[in-house]
């Protein structure tokens, strides 16, 4: 059985780090084509670099987690992910765009594994797949909700305060990360 305290901490991390990728993703190619004139050729290359980093660096991220602590790999992966979010603001070329996307999927591959394995962590035998289950469900609805939030907030305020919320909660993500060990 999961106690309040597993489920409170499971919903926080979940929503945190949810909200700091969900804002992005879907508004990111208007940022990239209005800011920096584009081509659809060029944000396709930028989400495949950040895909193929990502998936090239999480084998060595779980490693690292397994060995270093998954807390200490997650915060670092959230914390990498913050700066890469606050550094939009500052990219004045297209090319600075792709540095920030390769250190984005290395931020994601830190962040994933670990992530992944703080839900297993939390969970005792019997409720693993409802610790995940619960993870990934939030997850994915506090993403969707962010969808539609992220469309408001740029359209209202604009780019550079939803690159500083994403910051913040992965920041603030990552901190809960470190403060909770089982």
């Amino acid at each position: 059985m999961l106690k309040s305290k597993t489920i409170m901490v499971i919903m926080t991390l979940s929503m945190l780090y949810s909200i700091g990728v969900g804002l992005l993703g879907p508004v990111y190619p208007i940022f990239v084509v209005n800011r920096f004139s584009a081509s659809i050729l060029d944000i396709g290359f930028l989400y495949a670099l950040f895909g193929f980093i990502a998936a090239i660096f999480q084998v060595l991220a779980g490693k690292l987690a397994d060995n270093h602590g998954r807390e200490r790999v997650f915060f670092a992966g959230v914390m990498l992910g913050a700066i890469c979010s606050v550094s939009y603001i500052y990219a004045s070329d297209i090319k600075q765009l792709y540095v920030i996307e390769l250190l984005f999927g290395v931020s994601y591959a830190l962040q994933r594994p670990s992530m992944l394995a703080m839900m297993v962590d939390l969970s005792d035998r019997r409720s693993r797949s409802t610790v995940l289950g619960m993870f990934e469900s939030i997850y994915t609805m506090i993403e969707a909700i962010s969808a539609l939030l992220a469309t408001i907030i740029i359209s209202q305020i604009g780019f550079e305060t939803l690159f500083f919320i994403c910051s913040g909660c992965q920041a603030t993500s990552g901190f809960i990360a470190l403060k909770y060990k089982r």
